[in-house]
């Protein structure tokens, strides 16, 4: 912070000519660096590390708010975990059980939140299974449509349909519930990912949406 001392700043530069970095910045990249300058000088200075850094941080969102052992080791059977959201924001997380895994490494984790039981299914990528992994969903792509939660998946609409937006493509049940799964623009489904009627998780891919090209 604040720069080399002097002198020790202008002997090194003595007999130099430097141009400012800012000046071979693109001018959104400018813009960026005053109004964000830490994201904006991770992005450019470690493009790689802060691609994986925002990569996790949309798949898993924000683990900073985790402790760093809850981070590495997990949650710990009969242990209350406190995770601070914000000041004055605190949830109360704690394991219960953890189930069986199934044919195709799902597990049921059972734990509390502020109290209350929340059983999730979650994938023990330590077990090999011969079920094939369901593709997901790129959630920049809007060509994806994908599964808004677990729950199986009943197809309403076959590859070559052409479509409209707010049409509904598929079904989902879960917990003896229906909800209908409506496409967000219009186009033709150039191709469906699961079977007519398929479990599916959350995030899991459908069906992919090509929009005509302009007239």
């Amino acid at each position: 912070p604040g720069g080399w001392p002097e002198p020790l700043r202008s002997k090194a530069l003595a007999g130099r000519t430097r141009r400012p970095a800012v000046a071979e910045l693109a001018g959104s990249d400018v813009a960026d660096l005053a109004a964000r300058p830490r994201p904006t000088l991770n992005r450019l200075l470690f493009p790689g590390p802060d691609a994986e850094f925002r990569a996790a941080r949309e798949q898993f969102g924000d683990t900073s708010v985790l402790s760093t052992t809850d981070y590495l080791y997990g949650l710990r059977r009969g242990t209350e975990h406190m995770i601070e959201l914000q000041p004055g924001v605190q949830l109360t997380v704690g394991l219960e059980a953890i189930g069986d895994a199934d044919e195709r490494g799902l597990r049921m984790v059972v734990m509390t939140l502020n109290g209350q039981l929340r059983p999730l299914q979650i994938r023990d990528r330590t077990i090999d299974t011969e079920v094939p992994v369901a593709e997901k969903a790129d959630p920049n792509d809007p060509a994806h449509i994908a599964s808004p939660f677990a729950g199986v998946v009943t197809l309403r609409i076959v590859d070559g349909a052409t479509i409209t937006a707010g049409q509904t493509v598929a079904t989902i049940e879960a917990m003896k519930m229906e909800a209908s799964i409506t496409a967000p623009r219009a186009g033709t489904v150039s191709r469906t990912a699961i079977n007519p009627v398929q479990q599916v998780e959350g995030g899991d891919l459908l069906l992919v949406v090509d929009v005509p090209p302009a007239a």
